[in-house]
């Protein structure tokens, strides 16, 4: 039999009344707080006893002091003079108990309570809540900006996307909704205490809220990995778990750096100073590492490693390419190719999903390098095609030091060789690049050549890239 155990921490700072029936109803179970933290609180078995547990606030206290402060010292004292012993504290809040059924209340002016609650708040909740609002409209800001201007393909155009916005999207509502909950409790208490009556309690709203968010958390991670890993991607889905316990293990280490802070008497000031720096240091060691990983050595890398590889002239090609390719350079040109490099990939997302061909290869033994690359997004609705190219016709200023040197940009053709509904060429500025971007209904692929195709290139392009009901429609 366990005699400690662990709660998350769902109570708002200011929902003393239902954390003082919380911990008297726990006491009656047999489990005493022994500490309570920001984010799980820890209880010790016990005797069941009917324990009275107070609740009040002290707005100088903080996680970074080393001991108690002067306020929080007259406070105790005065407290157990009234019979209430001090149990832990969690930020401002500071819980007491008491076993007499006779005890004195610790807060009798209802006023003096909801003002020193909300000092409490305007040091620690408000600010804290405002921050990460901020930092969720920063990071999600393209995702919202898709959001406003209802651009489809910006929120869906992949997996990772699709789900960080949203998540952001999530965080950023919940936290409106607290602070707005708040502000509404704070002003109708103001009128119940005006007119002689207590605070009002806090309702379940906001622990709901956070409740939803966990859950909608766990659901788009699972989304995100179970889509990953369908397409082949376990590189993308090691990073992404690496990331989180990284990210886990540089939360411990801050706490706990804090810690010891505290406990070798440092100053609050130190303390803050110290732990920023810390926290600033290990974030960037974090995201650091990671990229140089990812880049540089290959370890979160889709590619599986195979023996059906050979060295020629400093790369690698394949002994056997793979069949799978729609179209190949061989099909296309009618040459003959000594060495060739086939690689595929799933990209996009669930709602618009994207696959990539590129074939290297050597004319002969070479040194001629010949390429050919294409890209098809399948398409559910004219909306998603609509706003798709949107994204892929807009000129694109290529600029550096806030001057541009040259715009990327498509320009309208003729569809009728390329059996399409529509085609576009790439231009640099007004020189034409051997790439194109063919549009069907329910279809678009984005073609790239080394040479510009012949008639019967074009024909064959789109008899092996355009979707099978119009190959049908147009016999």
């Amino acid at each position: 039999m366990k005699n400690v155990k662990y709660q998350w921490n769902t109570f708002q700072l200011y929902d003393y009344q239902r954390v003082e029936k919380h911990l008297s109803a726990m006491a009656a179970q047999g489990w005493r707080l022994e500490k309570a933290g920001s984010t799980s609180w820890k209880y010790r078995r016990a005797e069941p006893a009917k324990v009275r547990y107070a609740v009040t606030y002290s707005a100088t206290a903080s996680q970074f002091d080393p001991g108690p402060t002067e306020e929080q010292q007259s406070l105790a004292e005065l407290c157990a003079a009234a019979g209430w012993e001090k149990v832990s504290d969690c930020l401002q809040m500071q819980i007491f108990s008491t076993e007499d059924p006779a005890a004195v209340p610790l807060e009798t002016d209802e006023a003096l309570r909801l003002e020193n609650i909300h000092r409490c708040m305007r040091r620690s909740f408000i600010p804290a809540n405002i921050i990460i609002l901020l930092l969720m409209l920063f990071i999600g800001r393209d995702f919202f900006q898709s959001l406003v201007t209802w651009d489809l393909y910006g929120m869906l155009k992949s997996n990772a996307v699709l789900i960080a916005g949203t998540l952001c999207l999530a965080v950023v509502l919940l936290q409106l909704y607290t602070l707005a909950a708040y502000f509404l409790w704070r002003r109708r208490s103001r009128r119940s205490v005006e007119d002689g009556g207590p605070c009002l309690p806090v309702g379940r709203g906001c622990r709901w809220a956070n409740a939803a968010l966990w859950v909608l958390l766990s659901l788009m991670v699972a989304v995100f990995l179970l889509s990953e890993l369908s397409r082949g991607h376990r590189g993308a889905v090691l990073y992404f778990m690496v990331y989180v316990a990284l990210l886990t293990l540089v939360n411990v280490l801050i706490r706990a750096f804090s810690a010891l802070l505290r406990k070798r008497g440092v100053s609050k000031t130190s303390n803050m100073g110290w732990t920023v720096a810390a926290a600033i240091l290990l974030a960037f060691s974090l995201a650091y590492g990671l990229v140089w990983a990812r880049y540089e050595t290959g370890w979160f890398s889709d590619e599986v490693p195979t023996e059906d590889t050979y060295e020629y002239r400093g790369e690698l090609w394949d002994l056997s390419p793979r069949q799978d390719f729609p179209l190949t350079l061989a099909e296309l040109t009618g040459e003959t190719y000594g060495h060739v490099r086939r690689e595929a990939e799933d990209l996009g997302s669930v709602f618009i999903p994207r696959r990539n061909w590129r074939e290297t290869a050597l004319l002969g033994d070479g040194p001629k390098v010949c390429e050919l690359g294409y890209s098809i997004w399948e398409l559910s609705s004219p909306a998603l095609r609509r706003s798709l190219l949107d994204d892929l016709l807009e000129d694109d200023p290529v600029k550096f030091h806030g001057m541009t040197f040259f715009t990327l940009r498509y320009v309208p053709g003729n569809p009728v060789p390329w059996g399409a509904e529509a085609v576009y060429r790439r231009y640099h500025d007004d020189d034409p690049y051997d790439s194109w971007l063919l549009v069907w209904p329910g279809r678009v692929a984005a073609v790239s050549l080394d040479d510009a195709p012949t008639e019967e290139q074009k024909a064959l392009i789109s008899a092996r890239l355009a979707p099978e009901n119009w190959k049908e429609e147009t016999r």
